[in-house]
C-alpha cells in the first residue's frame, strides 16, 4: 500500500509539472503564453548586398533567439508606397525600416512605438549619437535612425597622382575653400584630347572625365549652404530662407561648376552616369559628393579611393542623415520586437559597418579606441577615415531637414522639382526662388524638438 501510494502521488506530481511548468519561476523567453514560438516580421530596403547582409543578420537572431524568428521582407521597388499600402490595410510588419519624416509623422498619430518609456529596460537606448534620436515631441521619441550617415566627399587617388594634384583634405579644419575646389576640379576635368579645364583650348563639348560630380538634391547643397550660414528655414521652421544671399551665392557656385567651369556634369548628364563607385572607377569623375553609404560599393569596386570632407564657405559643415527603425504600435509582440530592434543594427551582430554601409548610432564605437577598430581597421576604411567621417560626423554634423523640419516630405517634393528648372538651365535663380516661396511657404508648420 505504502509502494502505491508512492506511485500515485509520484504520477500527481507530474502531471502537475507538466500543466504548470511554465510558472516554475523561470523566464519563459520570448514565446507566447501557450509556449509557441513568437513570429515577427522585419520590412526593409536595400542594395542585393545589404539584403545579404540583413538575412545574415536574421539567421543569426533567429539561432541566438529559439523562441522568436524573425522573417524578412526586402522590398526592392517603391518602398514608400509599399509601407503606405500596409498601413491602409492594417497588415503591418512588426519591425521596419522607414524614412524618418514619415516616421514622425506616424509616431504623432500612435502608429508607432514611444521607445521612450523602455530607456530604463534598454539602457544603451541612452547611449546613442545625438543627431540619431527621433523626437517628435518634447521628449518623446520612436527610437533612433537605423545608422549614422553623412555627406561626404570621395575621389580618385591614381588621377590624382597621376597629374600631380594635391588630395582633397580630410580635416575639417583644412576643409578647401570654393575657390580651391575650383581650381583643382579644373586640373582633372578632361576632354576628349587630355586638355584639362584651365586650358585656352579645352573643349567643353567634348568632356572625358569630370573633376567633381555633385548630386542636385539638398544632399549636394545644403551642406554648402550651412557652411555659409544660411538654411532651409528659419529657426523656428516657418520660413523659407533659401531667397537669401548666403543661399543664392551656394546655387550661383554650383551652377558655375557646370555651366561656367565645365568641371562637373548636369543633372541630365548625371542621370545616365553610373553609380558613385562606378564612375570613379571608370574615370568618368574624379572626386564625388556623396552620402557615406557609397562607400561599401567604392570599397567593392577595386579602385584605389580616398575620403575627404566637404568644401566649404565658412564654417565646415556636413548633414548627418539616415532612415529610421521602428517598432509599430499594432504588433502584438513588443518585448520580442524591441530585442530584435536592439540587435538589428548593433554592429557586433551586422556587419554592414566593416563593409562600409553604415555608420554606428551607438556612442561608444566613437570614443572607444577598441570599439572604433572593431568597424574601421579594414581595407573599406581608408587611413584617412577617421578625420573625413568619424570626426567630421562628431564635430560638424547638423541633423538633415527630413529629420528636423515637420511636412518634409512634401517640402523637399516643391524644392525639387523647382530648383530643377534652376539645375538644367531652364528658369533663373530669382524666379526659381520666388516660385518656391509660394509653394512652400504653405507647407512650413515648423520644426521636431531636438530633444
Amino acid at each position: 500500500m505504502k509502494w502505491r501510494s508512492v506511485k500515485i502521488a509520484s504520477l500527481v506530481l507530474s502531471i502537475v509539472f507538466l500543466l504548470f511548468g511554465c510558472s516554475s519561476g523561470e523566464s519563459t523567453g520570448s514565446s507566447n503564453n501557450n509556449g509557441d514560438q513568437v513570429e515577427l516580421t522585419f520590412m526593409y530596403w536595400g542594395s542585393n548586398m545589404e539584403k545579404q547582409a540583413i538575412q545574415k543578420m536574421i539567421d543569426s537572431f533567429n539561432k541566438s533567439h529559439p523562441d522568436i524568428k524573425v522573417v524578412g521582407q526586402h522590398v526592392a521597388g517603391d518602398y514608400n508606397t509599399k509601407v503606405n499600402t500596409l498601413m491602409a490595410s492594417n497588415e503591418l510588419p512588426d519591425v521596419a525600416y522607414l524614412g524618418t519624416s514619415l516616421a514622425k509623422k506616424w509616431a504623432q498619430e500612435g502608429k508607432i512605438m514611444d521607445l521612450t518609456d523602455y530607456q530604463d529596460q534598454y539602457p544603451a537606448l541612452k547611449e546613442r549619437v545625438a543627431q540619431s534620436y527621433l523626437y517628435y515631441e518634447p521628449g518623446k521619441n520612436v527610437g533612433n535612425t537605423t545608422a549614422s550617415e553623412i555627406e561626404m566627399m570621395f575621389y580618385n587617388k591614381s588621377l590624382f597622382e597621376e597629374d600631380g594634384v594635391e588630395v582633397p583634405p580630410s580635416k575639417a579644419e583644412d576643409a578647401w575653400t570654393w575657390d580651391e575646389l575650383i581650381k583643382t576640379a579644373q586640373k582633372l576635368t578632361k576632354d576628349s584630347k587630355g586638355r584639362t579645364a584651365d586650358e585656352s583650348d579645352f573643349n567643353p563639348k567634348e568632356i572625358m572625365q569630370y573633376g567633381i560630380s555633385v548630386p542636385s538634391t539638398f544632399n549636394g547643397w545644403l551642406p554648402m549652404v550651412l557652411s555659409n550660414g544660411g538654411d532651409i528655414v528659419n529657426e523656428e521652421g516657418t520660413e523659407l530662407t533659401l531667397n537669401t544671399p548666403e543661399a543664392k551665392e551656394v546655387f550661383q557656385n554650383i551652377h558655375d561648376l557646370i555651366y561656367k567651369y565645365h568641371v562637373a556634369p548636369t543633372p541630365v548628364q548625371m542621370e545616365n552616369m553610373p553609380a558613385t563607385s562606378v564612375s570613379l572607377q571608370t574615370k568618368k569623375v574624379a572626386m564625388a559628393i556623396d552620402g557615406q553609404w557609397a562607400l561599401l560599393d567604392i570599397a567593392g569596386s577595386g579602385v584605389d579611393f580616398g575620403v575627404a570632407v566637404l568644401p566649404k564657405f565658412d564654417e565646415p559643415k556636413t548633414i548627418f542623415l539616415s532612415g529610421a527603425s521602428v517598432i509599430f504600435s499594432s504588433t502584438e509582440h513588443p518585448e520580442e520586437a524591441l530585442e530584435f530592434y536592439m540587435y538589428h543594427n548593433d554592429p557586433e551582430q551586422v556587419d554592414l559597418f566593416e563593409t562600409g554601409l553604415w555608420m554606428p548610432i551607438q556612442e561608444e564605437y566613437y570614443t572607444d579606441e577598441a570599439k572604433i577598430k572593431e568597424w574601421t581597421d579594414n581595407p573599406a576604411h581608408p587611413e584617412e577615415y577617421r578625420d573625413a567621417a568619424i570626426n567630421y560626423l562628431l564635430d560638424n554634423a547638423v541633423q538633415a531637414p527630413e529629420i528636423d523640419i515637420i511636412n518634409w516630405d512634401q517640402i523637399n517634393t516643391e524644392l525639387e522639382q523647382g530648383l530643377d528648372q534652376y539645375w538644367t538651365d531652364a528658369k533663373s535663380l530669382d524666379d526659381v526662388l520666388a516660385e518656391l516661396e509660394e509653394s512652400v511657404s504653405p507647407l512650413l508648420e515648423g520644426r521636431y524638438p531636438s530633444e
